[in-house]
């Protein structure tokens, strides 16, 4: 930076937003509320006393804004950009002369651009066929989707039944299979409760993977460590940057130095779960000493 190599000659950054702002004429204060992931909520506080800030952050947040269709467990398609991921599992169907596959599905997937499939084979994985759902859709605007898929938001879980049939008298692959393009990607399609009523199997995944293979599909319970950044900044003849510890359980207590040369302060509160994109509550308390 001494010599300009990695500086800027001529940036104007924005300033940050302050969430909310109190006085002295405020204080006790005790406020919820929400911040993204990676992002930060800035709260300004103002007065000539020390404050004691008391702050608890949740410490666990969702993969995905659902819980289980049923027990705790489902399969979560991952997210990412440029991705592939599939899950798949083998049936005999030699016994029946008709089939059904059954499965409760949601998803939030990028609209238009990002699609879900539900897909079989009947010569071991060498060519695989994409099965029409109830809640698919078969339109391509972008040019992305390889045939019928899920797109967009299913807004809950719902009820897929899907005819197979074709391929009963025979060993069967059945896979789901989740694709993105490389920009922008949303919490991904999860499933949970598959079923195949005509030869008795049923798995809710609550006891393992239960004979599927996974490529990036992951067996998850939804539940994520929530952990936080909580920092002061001190305004005062010099400006200072202090991270504030948590405790293991995301909950701290602070003495904010508020005096008469330095009344202002602001906290920066701040969720660091990763690839989740789901918002984390937090709560806090402020007082005078």
């Amino acid at each position: 930076m001494g010599d300009g190599r990695y500086g800027y000659d001529d940036i104007d950054p924005p300033s940050f937003d302050i969430e909310t702002s109190y006085y002295e004429s405020d204080y006790p204060v005790s406020q919820s509320s929400t911040v993204h992931q990676h992002g930060a909520d800035y709260i300004e506080l103002y007065g000539e006393r020390p404050l004691t800030l008391r702050f608890t952050g949740s410490a666990q947040v969702g993969l995905v804004d659902t819980v289980a269709h049923s027990g705790q467990y489902v399969w979560w398609s991952n997210r990412g950009d440029d991705s592939d991921m599939t899950l798949t599992r083998a049936f005999d169907l030699s016994d029946v002369n008709q089939a059904t596959l059954e499965f409760w599905a949601w998803y939030s997937i990028e609209e238009d651009w990002d699609y879900a499939y539900v897909e079989a084979s009947s010569d071991g994985g060498a060519t695989w066929e994409i099965l029409t759902t109830p809640s698919g859709v078969g339109t391509n605007p972008n040019g992305n989707s390889f045939g019928w898929a899920y797109t967009g938001s299913s807004g809950g879980w719902i009820q897929e039944q899907v005819d197979i049939s074709a391929y009963a008298g025979q060993e069967v692959l059945i896979r789901f299979e989740y694709v993105t393009d490389d920009a922008v990607n949303r919490p991904g399609f999860v499933v949970d409760d598959v079923a195949i009523p005509e030869i008795g199997y049923s798995s809710d995944f609550e006891e393992g993977e239960d004979g599927w293979e996974t490529a990036g599909f992951m067996r998850h319970a939804n539940v994520l460590p929530q952990r936080w950044l909580v920092q002061l900044i001190l305004f005062g003849p010099d400006t200072t940057v202090q991270r504030l510890e948590l405790d293991e359980d995301q909950t701290g207590e602070w003495v904010i130095p508020l005096d008469g040369n330095t009344d202002r302060a602001v906290i920066a509160i701040s969720g660091l779960a990763p690839v989740t994109t789901e918002i984390a509550p937090y709560n806090y308390e402020i007082s005078e000493q």
